[in-house]
């Protein structure tokens, strides 16, 4: 077992080695999102009048920026099939950078006076925001990865805690910089936003059709309906399921082969009623996505993304 809790300093240091770190990230520019949301950071600590809170939340933006980059060295690491040691050693570091920033926050939001009620509130938020995302990954999501298990499980589960810690990076991030300017909008501090609004909408769409297909399926029992749904799962798993979270995309993909395996049979009628019932579910999943519930977007005016037909990495 290589509980995250176990990895050490040496661990730690083991991120600045040639031969463990993934060539990629070695020498890196700053991305444009990343010059993007420090350009905006810096023009919120530059209207702050009390020097004292400007310090504070400088630290509070400063921390939380390492920490969103930490996750991109992640990223790189399990996209390029990196050991798994690198990417526990950054998980490790992350938690603890992490219960830094939640100790020096619960510090200054009892220490600074002059911190008025609703910056307070966004920093006693945050605060409880990341106890209770870290007690989730690593109380949780992380406990049982060890290099026993399979290689596709432990790239799910890393996954999985990689976006719930970017989200609730990102969240904070937002929270934060809109309790100096309401107006700032997500699609100013981040990059792939709009991308990842998109794709969710057209991931609703595409379900939402799939689910209206199935129920014509199910309850008029005729072939045609039952083949234009297959021929749509098909299209669906070559396109749109990546849009998916990772560790969604092997349970679509099974149940979408007995759905196809069963045509023909008198079992068909209950599969298809099973994957309603299962695409219900995964909608509403998709609809509590961070980026579909953002006050600042506005799904009305979206275009479709253009789909992508090639082969998932």
């Amino acid at each position: 077992m290589v509980a995250i809790n176990h990895a050490t300093s040496n661990d730690a240091n083991a991120i600045a080695s040639p031969s463990l770190f993934p060539q990629k990230a070695e020498g890196r520019k700053p991305t444009s999102d990343q010059v993007r949301l420090q350009k905006q950071l810096d023009d919120i600590l530059r209207r702050i009048k009390s020097p004292v809170v400007e310090g504070a939340c400088g630290r509070v933006f400063t921390d939380l920026l390492h920490l969103h980059d930490l996750l991109r060295i992640i990223e790189i690491n399990v996209s390029e099939g990196g050991p798994l040691q690198v990417t526990l050693a950054v998980f490790s570091l992350i938690d603890n950078k992490s219960k830094s920033l939640i100790r020096f926050i619960e510090k200054q939001t009892s220490k600074i006076k002059s911190l008025r009620g609703s910056v307070r509130q966004v920093l006693d938020g945050m605060s409880f925001a990341l106890r209770h995302e870290l007690k989730r990954v690593f109380g949780h999501d992380l406990v049982k990865l060890s290099e026993a298990r399979q290689t596709n499980q432990v790239r799910v589960d890393v996954m999985r805690a990689h976006g719930l810690l970017s989200n609730c990076f990102r969240q904070s991030i937002m929270t934060l910089v809109r309790a100096f300017n309401p107006a700032v909008s997500a699609q100013q501090l981040f990059d792939d936003y709009r991308d990842r609004l998109e794709q969710s909408v057209l991931l609703l769409k595409d379900l939402s059709s799939l689910m209206e297909l199935a129920r014509q399926a199910g309850e008029q029992q005729e072939t045609e309906a039952s083949v234009l749904l297959i021929g749509e799962l098909n299209t669906f798993c070559q396109g749109p399921l990546h849009y998916l979270m990772y560790k969604d995309w092997e349970e679509f993909e099974d149940i979408a082969r007995e759905v196809t395996a069963s045509y023909g049979s008198a079992r068909h009628g209950f599969m298809l009623h099973c994957f309603v019932m299962y695409l219900e579910a995964l909608t509403n999943q998709v609809r509590m996505r961070a980026v579909l519930n953002d006050q600042s977007s506005d799904v009305r005016v979206l275009k479709p993304v253009k789909r992508s037909r090639g082969k998932r990495s």
